[in-house]
């Protein structure tokens, strides 16, 4: 069985989430995402932030696997990075996940670590954001 639960990323580092799916007889849903303390992205340096995301499942199910997805996302296999894009507008602004293909539930916490790496210079000062669907699969 599977299990969908969008957030959304901003730039300036708010979220808001979602949940997704029907009920069914056994089940895995997400708690409030929690996100480390926030900073601007500054162009020089990368700029990361740490969510989690409380996961508990139910009759016995365990998290067997994890999966991102977005518009216009892609798991980059020779580097093993989600590949994210973030929008202002038309405005983009690129972001990772390392360890999209290992990403697991330890704890019941999902760990993910967003990067918007430096060096984005054309980047026009804005709030920019992007769907990140986190599908768990039980």
């Amino acid at each position: 069985m599977a299990q969908q639960w969008r957030f959304r990323i901003f730039g300036g580092g708010l979220l808001a989430c979602w949940l997704l799916g029907g009920a069914a007889q056994a089940a895995c849903g997400f708690g409030v995402p929690v996100s480390s303390a926030l900073d601007t992205y500054g162009y020089v340096q990368d700029w990361t932030q740490n969510i989690q995301v409380p996961v508990s499942c139910d009759g016995g199910s365990v998290v067997s696997a994890v999966q991102l997805s977005s518009v216009d996302g892609t798991v980059d296999l020779a580097t093993n990075r989600f590949l994210g894009v973030m929008r202002s507008g038309s405005d983009p602004l690129t972001y990772f996940i390392p360890d999209a293909t290992q990403l697991r539930v330890l704890a019941g916490v999902l760990s993910l670590n967003v990067t918007v790496p430096g060096g984005q210079w054309g980047a026009p000062t804005g709030t920019y954001t992007d769907t990140l669907t986190v599908t768990v699969e039980f």
